[in-house]
């Protein structure tokens, strides 16, 4: 036999086997760190996008130029699918394995990697949709911050499972964080869809409030309940928006109810029936409004109660028989004197109140009576509209239950022309948004049009033909908030012709003729606008 032959077949001495398995050992640890790494750098990376200006301006940057708003701008409904669905799955597939003691394990590493990916995918598509949209953070802060706890929560819940099982354990962390982030995800998508659908709870629970009519029969003011006809009146102005279970729970206390006046809050009890100096209500009243220890209440910068409200608050607790069991009797039938009835004939009464809330609700009826026949012309508008296969997907309502309109022609660009644009005259006025950028409408058809969409409050002409001239049509628009002219020839002379125009926030003149010296210009005019010139 050869000896090369024997040299290949003579078995491996005891030492090479261990060194083999230590370097895929290492190898293995390195991995589990690099993706340690990974995962907190990504969060880092979220949780710090919204304080950072270098982040906001890239967001910007994107939403400026429509070849990448056409990739970023609208990826955000498309993208927060992924990782619900992909959660969700594996949260089924981890249950069986649960229940199965073992017999069934499933691999979801590679799923809870790419549901973490994608989630911070989500969360900066997100952010540039905002920015691209000209909202408001703050409508979105809630949302963005449940997205980021989310991905966060998901990463850590991925690093447990792949450090437990280098260790070849599963150890519970990894099943309670993959709940809880289950639960952060349900959570932020309630509050997305709540933004954009409207709450669907809120028919139901308006129904449930609504109280049965007393005949609007008006009593005289010693005829009144001293408790539910005049001192709930009282609190209703001037306490509820602050303690009440509709609105806020300050302090832990609820004065919505004799329960809640009587539980009191984190201090003690509101009213101590019969101990007006023991009621912690009294109190606070009665400190001066510019107590150094800001306990007066209301607060300082709220409604504050009349002299006639102070009275009928002190005598009717004053009054109150001892005991936790309210009894509410007339202010006559309570021994009222002449002053807290004339002080009570100063209260709106409880058949005004209703009075009051009845015209409220016949107006919001008729106005949704309104916005329903203005919604069904629209429709009828927009279905003749349609009919051009070019502007089929351009137009769509803002949200399901709205009737302002939005209009991008993102997807058409160049062939997105004048006549095209004239179709529109039908919705003209329900427009609040129109993204033109890069198409071929003309600056006399621009001139033509814009200012009969007055109620316009974003407008994209970036990349379009569009020159000082025509901003002379723009400067008509006085609720415009929002405005793009992105590599277009308009310079400072132009742009100065928007100083009027009070409601501007975001104007983006990047790759034009304007120079930041014009763009201060006009800042000095427009204090609140942000003129963005591109990445810093």
């Amino acid at each position: 036999m050869p000896e090369d032959f024997v040299t290949l077949t003579t078995p491996m001495s005891e030492n090479q086997i261990p060194n083999e398995q230590e370097e895929a050992s290492s190898d293995g640890k390195a991995g589990l760190v690099f993706l340690t790494l990974f995962i907190l750098t990504l969060v880092g990376v979220l949780v710090a996008m919204p304080f950072s200006d270098k982040v906001e301006q890239i967001a910007t940057f994107l939403s400026s130029d429509d070849k990448y708003l056409a990739v970023f701008g609208n990826m955000h409904p498309l993208v927060l699918h992924l990782p619900i669905g992909i959660v969700f799955l594996t949260l089924v597939m981890e249950v069986f394995g649960w229940i199965s003691f073992g017999k069934y394990r499933p691999v979801t590493t590679m799923a809870l990697f790419l549901a973490v990916f994608t989630g911070a995918l989500a969360c900066f598509t997100g952010y540039v949709e905002v920015i691209t949209d000209g909202e408001s953070m703050a409508k979105w802060n809630n949302h963005m911050w449940a997205g980021i706890a989310f991905v966060g929560v998901l990463g850590l819940a991925l690093l447990s499972r792949v450090w437990g099982e280098s260790k070849g354990s599963r150890n519970p962390v990894y099943a309670i964080l993959l709940l809880i982030s289950t639960g952060v995800m349900g959570f932020g998508a309630h509050l997305g869809g709540e933004e954009i659908h409207g709450d669907p709870l809120a028919p139901i629970f308006s129904k449930a409030k609504e109280k049965p009519s007393d005949g609007g029969v008006t009593k005289e003011p010693k005829d009144r309940l001293a408790y539910a006809e005049v001192v709930v009146s009282i609190l209703e102005s001037k306490c509820l928006a602050c303690h009440s279970v509709d609105t806020k729970k300050k302090g832990g206390l609820l004065m919505d109810s004799w329960e809640g006046l009587l539980a009191g809050g984190d201090e003690g009890p509101s009213v101590v029936p019969g101990d007006p100096k023991e009621s912690l209500m009294l109190y606070r009243i009665h400190l001066p409004i510019d107590d150094e220890d800001e306990e007066h209440m209301p607060p300082p910068k709220k409604d504050q109660l009349e002299k006639h409200e102070i009275a009928i608050l002190d005598w009717w607790i004053a009054t109150l028989p001892k005991g936790e069991i309210l009894e509410d009797k007339t202010l006559e039938g309570m021994g009222a004197s002449a002053e807290i009835i004339e002080a009570a004939s100063k209260l709106i009464s409880p058949e005004e109140l209703k009075a009051m809330a009845d015209a409220l609700a016949e107006e919001e009826r008729l106005v949704e009576e309104a916005k329903n026949a203005k919604r069904e012309a629209l429709d009828t508008a927009l279905g003749e509209l349609k009919q051009d296969a070019q502007l089929k997907t351009a137009i769509n309502y803002v949200s399901q239950d709205s009737s302002d309109l939005e209009f991008t022609a993102i997807s058409l660009r160049e062939s997105m022309t004048d006549d095209h644009f004239s179709k529109l005259g039908s919705i003209y006025e329900s427009l609040i948004s129109l993204q033109l950028g890069s198409t071929s409408v003309t600056e006399a058809a621009l001139e033509a049009h814009l200012p009969k969409m007055f109620n316009l409050r974003k407008l994209n002409l970036s990349q379009t033909s569009i020159t000082d001239k025509g901003l002379d049509a723009i400067a008509q628009l006085s609720n415009l908030e929002w405005l793009n002219l992105y590599g277009t020839e308009v310079t400072d002379a132009g742009i100065a012709k928007l100083k009027g125009l009070t409601k501007l926030e975001k104007v983006y003149l990047w790759n034009s003729k304007a120079t930041p010296e014009g763009g201060k210009a006009l800042q000095k005019e427009l204090p609140n606008l942000e003129v963005i010139f591109g990445i810093q």
